[in-house]
C-alpha cells in the first residue's frame, strides 16, 4: 500500500507529513520519559538498539515478499502487528517508520512527497490498531490465548483500516470518484490482503516464539536469520502482480501524473541494483534495504533512549 506521488492532493500530503512527524516526535519523547510503558514483548530488553534494529530489518524483508491474494492482485505485509508483538507499540512505530523511510528514499517505493501519507497508512494506523487490540484483549503477558488473539486482531484489522483511510484521503483531495466507490474497492481488495497479513504475522511470531522457547538466550539472532532469508531468498519468489492499491487505482482508471517518485532513478529503485542483472540484483537490493532499515531503526532507538531520570526510575522499580 505504498502510495506514489501525484495520487493524493499535495496539501493533504503536506498535512499528513507534518502530522506523521508530530506523531513520531511524540512517541520518541514518550519513550524517553517512560521506557517501560509498552507492556509485554516477545523480544527481551526491547529498549536496547538490537531488538528495534532487528524488528525493522524483519518488517522490511517481509514486505519484499508480495503474495497473490486475488486473481491478478498481490499484497504484502504491513507489519504493525508483527512489530508490536516483538517490541511493543511505541518502538514498533519507530521501527516501521524507518522501513517506510528507507523504501521511499532508497527504493522509490512510495512517493517522496507522499511519505507522510505512507507513514500513516503503513506505520501509524497499523500500530495504533495493534495497540488497541492489546487493550481490548487485556494482554498482560507475551503468551496465552489473549496474546495470540490480540496479534491476530491487529493484523487482520490493519489493512482494512488503512484502506479506508486511503479512501478518505484520496476523495478529500477532490477526486472525481465517490467515497463509497473508492472505499468499496479498497476495503474489498484489502480484506483479501488482511488474510495474508494475519497468516504471515502469526506464522512469523510463532516461529520466533518457538525459537526462543527452545534456546532462551538466542536474543535477536532468529529475527536476523528470518529477515535474511526473506530479503535475500524469499523475495526472489515474490509475486509480480500489482499490489492491492495499484490494482484498485487501475480499476478506477486513475492516471498518475508524472513519475511515482522523484527518486525513481535511484540506484536501488524497484528493489534491483542498477548494473547488476538477474536474481543477484534482487538479493543484493534486499540485503542493502535490510541493513538500511535496521540502521534507521537503531538510530530512532538511540534518540528515544531514556534520560537519566527515567532510567533511574526504571531501575528503582
Amino acid at each position: 500500500m505504498h502510495v506514489p506521488d501525484h495520487v493524493i492532493d499535495p496539501q493533504i500530503e503536506l498535512a499528513a507529513g507534518l502530522g506523521a512527524a508530530a506523531v513520531i516526535a511524540s512517541v520518541v519523547a514518550s519513550t524517553r520519559r517512560d521506557p517501560a510503558a509498552d507492556g509485554p514483548t516477545l523480544l527481551r530488553s526491547p529498549e536496547r538498539l538490537a531488538p528495534q534494529a532487528a524488528t525493522a530489518a524483519l518488517v522490511f524483508a517481509l514486505q519484499m515478499v508480495n503474495v497473490p491474494v486475488l486473481p491478478g492482485t498481490s499484497g504484502h505485509l504491513l507489519g504493525g502487528a508483527l512489530a508490536t508483538a516483538l517490541v511493543g507499540p511505541r518502538r514498533a512505530l519507530l521501527a516501521v517508520s524507518s522501513v517506510v523511510a528507507a523504501q521511499a528514499l532508497l527504493f522509490a517505493d512510495g512517493g517522496a512527497g507522499a511519505l507522510g501519507v505512507n507513514l500513516w497508512l503503513i506505520t501509524v494506523l497499523p500500530v495504533a490498531v495493534a495497540a488497541l487490540a492489546r487493550r481490548l484483549w487485556s494482554v498482560d503477558a507475551a503468551e496465552g490465548a489473549r496474546w495470540w488473539a490480540a496479534i491476530g486482531t491487529g493484523a487482520v484489522a490493519a489493512p482494512i483500516t488503512s484502506a479506508a483511510a486511503f479512501s478518505v484521503l484520496y476523495v478529500a483531495g477532490g477526486a472525481r470518484s465517490s467515497l463509497g466507490s473508492v472505499a468499496s474497492a479498497m476495503v474489498g481488495t484489502h480484506a483479501a490482503v488482511a488474510v495474508a497479513e494475519v497468516a504471515i504475522t502469526l506464522a512469523a511470531v510463532g516461529l520466533l516464539a518457538r525459537a526462543q522457547a527452545r534456546v532462551p538466550r538466542t536474543g535477536t539472532a532468529p529475527v536476523w536469520a528470518a529477515a535474511g532469508v526473506a530479503a535475500i531468498g524469499l523475495s526472489l519468489a515474490a509475486s509480480g502482480a500489482p499490489d492491492g492499491l495499484a490494482s484498485v487505482l487501475g480499476d478506477l482508471q486513475v492516471a498518475v501524473d508524472g513519475p511515482g517518485s522523484i527518486l525513481s532513478g535511484s540506484p536501488l529503485a524497484g528493489y534491483a541494483v542498477r548494473g547488476l542483472d538477474g536474481l543477484w540484483s534482487t538479493s543484493a537490493a534486499g540485503a542493502s534495504g535490510l541493513l538500511a532499515a535496521a540502521a534507521g531503526g537503531a538510530a530512532l532507538a538511540w534518540i528515544s533512549r531514556p534520560g537519566e531520570g527515567a532510567r533511574g526510575a526504571a531501575v528503582a522499580a
